[in-house]
């Protein structure tokens, strides 16, 4: 056995030669601008970017804070950094490639370069013909994202991780590509729109998202409410995408509740939770058949069964939200109604009672931002109205019982003031809400209003000019206004000048111009309606009968 030898000295790689001898791991001389490695061979020489003070700075993967924030910038130069970046063999690549090397070419010195290289040649056109496959593969991706909205530039959007869904995504097979635009948009400006941002937590994202990852029904909830948003962003009813997703919400919708009366179903959350989100996709386009009361009728009998499941059987936050998300859309929906005709009570005492547990937390929410309270008084003020309305002579005066519980509400309204927690435009959120309420109030006596002394017509008119004055303070574009079509629906009816009614006008074409919700379009079709009309047909309790006239049943949710 031979004895073994020990090399004397190191070996040493040279770090800056040109990019092709680097490749084929040759001696270069350094020659520019074609070294003689490359001259000989007939190779393309290309030369490392030099970055001064910087060791190795022609490593192909380092790039300058310059460089980086300029590629970041275009999603283009993202995938060209993705395409470019070295990555390293297998280990059994590795092998093969060794053991492919011939004796001779491994006791070849550094520098034996010749004019015959079919090594370093087949290299290069390997390396050429990757690069090419690269080129093709980037092209393919740039054009089959080119059809995207721009309003949905954010899918291929890399820095937007959070609110973005990629268009391949496995774990939901099954959906087509429109749907992966959806959810984006939901994410991105849906679930903004929907809540008011009173709290810095979105329960749109935070609760419903989770829930409709475990539910197919949900999920197409979700995409349905979403695609009705885009729809009315871009003024088109007849959007064929929103239709397509809105009827195979309705389908799953019909097969869920058929397997809940079935038994197959023992838990009611998803399908309330189903039932809330068809609510607000009915307000989200601006639907005007009154379909979203049959959803909120669903909703009714869901939540019923839900709350008298232990309060193990969901989550609390979860839970509180659902209360919340009812409680909000059922009290704002009342005023559709008319009181003459129906004692329909959307909120009977257990929901009442669950949501006034709320209050003793002091509870603030993405709905009902800080006037809970005032919400739970809209039923308490539908009664009165309605007894009012439904006897069968009305006297001038009402009898002592209707005076004691006017003077009560009145006084619960007046005492309301909003948590001095609140941001600010919160806060003027809630005495827009507590001026609405008192006009709600004092007009529930319909007698009163148009006797001939007037006698509360002072009363209503310092309530509406003072609700104008916090509405002008409030921005049109602040997100409070997502959910401020009531107050604005109440406050409305009872314009009686030119002037305020073209501010009123001004601010709900903005709000609906920025939203995108349909909702608030529709309100201002029944104000406009409602402005036409005599004094004595005009207030918040004949919102109802100018929906009947004009064939508007909304809900102001």
């Amino acid at each position: 056995m031979p004895p073994e030898r020990h090399r004397t000295t190191p070996i040493v790689r040279v770090r800056t030669g040109c990019w092709s001898c680097r490749r084929r791991k040759k001696k270069c001389d350094e020659v520019r601008p074609i070294c003689g490695g490359c001259k000989r061979n007939d190779l393309g020489c290309q030369w490392p970017t030099v970055i001064p003070g910087r060791r190795n700075s022609g490593a192909p993967n380092d790039l300058s804070h310059a460089d980086l924030e300029a590629r970041r910038s275009s999603p283009s130069k993202v995938i060209e950094d993705i395409d470019s970046a070295q990555i390293p063999g297998s280990p059994a690549s590795s092998r093969r490639q060794s053991s492919t090397s011939s004796p001779s070419s491994a006791g070849r010195s550094p520098g034996g370069d010749s004019t015959d290289d079919p090594t370093g040649r087949a290299q290069d056109q390997n390396h050429n013909q990757n690069q090419n496959q690269i080129a093709d593969r980037r092209n393919s991706y740039l054009s089959s994202t080119s059809h995207i909205d721009n309003n949905d530039s954010s899918l291929i959007s890399i820095g937007s991780v959070g609110n973005v869904v990629p268009r391949t995504m496995s774990m939901l097979p099954g959906y087509d590509p429109d749907s992966y635009t959806l959810i984006s948009h939901y994410l991105s400006t849906t679930a903004d729109c929907m809540a008011n941002g009173t709290t810095p937590v979105n329960p749109f994202l935070v609760q419903i998202v989770p829930l409709a990852f475990t539910s197919d029904l949900l999920l197409q909830l979700v995409i349905a409410q979403s695609a009705a948003h885009r729809a009315f962003r871009r003024r088109d009813e007849s959007d064929a995408i929103a239709q397509s997703h809105y009827t195979k919400a309705i389908q799953l919708f019909r097969s869920g509740v058929t397997e809940f009366i079935d038994g197959k179903e023992p838990n009611p959350l998803m399908l309330l939770v189903g039932a809330l989100l068809m609510c607000f996709t009915e307000t989200t386009k601006g639907d005007m058949t009154g379909t979203v009361f049959d959803h909120l009728t669903a909703a009714n009998s869901l939540l019923i069964k839900l709350l008298a499941q232990s309060d193990r059987a969901v989550p609390r936050e979860l839970k509180d939200f659902v209360i919340e998300y009812y409680v909000y859309t059922a009290s704002v929906s009342m005023i559709s109604i008319d009181a003459r005709l129906s004692g329909q009570l959307f909120l009977n005492f257990d929901l009442e009672q669950r949501a006034r547990e709320l209050l003793t937390m002091q509870y603030v929410g993405n709905l009902c931002g800080c006037w809970l309270e005032l919400l739970l008084l809209i039923p308490v003020i539908f009664d009165l109205g309605r007894q009012w309305m439904m006897e069968e002579t009305q006297t001038v005066v009402p009898t002592a019982d209707d005076i004691a519980m006017f003077a009560s509400i009145q006084a619960q309204i007046l005492r309301w003031t909003p948590f001095p927690s609140v941001d600010p435009e919160v806060y003027l959120a809630g005495l827009i809400f507590q001026q609405a309420m008192l006009i709600y109030l004092y007009t529930s006596l319909g007698g009163y209003k148009y006797t001939q002394d007037g006698m509360y017509r002072g009363l209503i008119q310092t309530a509406v000019t003072e609700a104008m004055t916090y509405l002008d303070e409030l921005p049109a574009s602040a997100r409070i206004n997502s959910g401020m079509c009531w107050p604005i629906a109440v406050i409305g009816s009872c314009l009686e000048t030119i002037e305020q009614q073209d501010r009123l006008r001004t601010r709900l074409a903005a709000m609906a111009s920025h939203f995108g919700i349909g909702n608030m379009h529709r309100t201002l079709q029944l104000l406009e309606a409602m402005w036409h009309l005599p004094a004595a047909d005009t207030g918040p309790w004949n919102i109802c009968r100018s929906m009947q006239q004009k064939e508007i049943w909304i809900s102001f949710a």
